[in-house]
């Protein structure tokens, strides 16, 4: 029995997810807002802004795709602090840090503009090389970017710390769907389902 397919994986030899006979479409939603509700009840008590929009992304990457290389701790933690650089830059960049918010003035402004440009293209060159890409961490880029967070120590410091529960609890609930948790049934590991290939 170890070595047939989850359900509904469609590939022979897959391992057998946990909890066993849980689909994705069950499975995936629940954990996602799981994640959302650890970062988010975490950041309540600290009185923090910890939970942001970046964050959804990646949570769901882990849940429903938890053998693709995005989803990985050391994607989810070097793509979103790649993000963080790119945007941090590209602020810096095009002299963005004196102009509020486009989320305070409600449009665009041409250094809000072009410091989205530049931090999305930093963000992709940067994670392509470091072979760290991780789509969500281009949201984390725009974030500050866009002027959601300032380029201040509080907004960096609230940034990582929320990257890093949503990283280091997504890693144990990615790691245990693939059948790597305590009682579950681990089969024969023959490579990602077509599924995680995020085609």
């Amino acid at each position: 029995m170890s070595d047939q397919p989850a359900p509904g994986s469609g590939a022979p030899g897959r391992r057998i997810r946990w909890p066993r006979g849980v689909p994705d479409a069950v499975f995936a939603p629940l954990a996602t807002a799981g994640l959302m509700l650890v970062v988010g009840a975490l950041g309540t008590l600290a009185r923090q802004p910890w939970l942001f929009p970046s964050l959804g992304p990646t949570a769901f990457l882990q849940a429903e795709y938890p053998a693709h290389r995005t989803a990985r701790l050391y994607h989810v933690i070097a793509g979103h602090g790649i993000g963080l650089g790119a945007g941090l830059l590209s602020v810096w960049a095009v002299g963005a840090k004196a102009n509020s918010s486009v989320l305070v003035v409600h449009h665009l402004t041409p250094v809000r503009t072009w410091a989205a440009v530049i931090a999305v293209a930093l963000t992709i060159a940067a994670s392509l090389l470091l072979r760290a890409s991780h789509p969500p961490g281009v949201s984390t880029s725009m974030l500050l970017a866009l002027g959601s967070f300032s380029p201040s120590l509080h907004d960096v410091a609230t940034i990582i710390v929320g990257v890093l529960v949503v990283a280091l609890a997504g890693e144990l609930l990615r790691r245990a769907r693939l059948g790597n948790a305590p009682g579950a049934t681990p089969g024969r590991p023959s490579g990602p389902s077509p599924r995680d290939a995020l085609v």
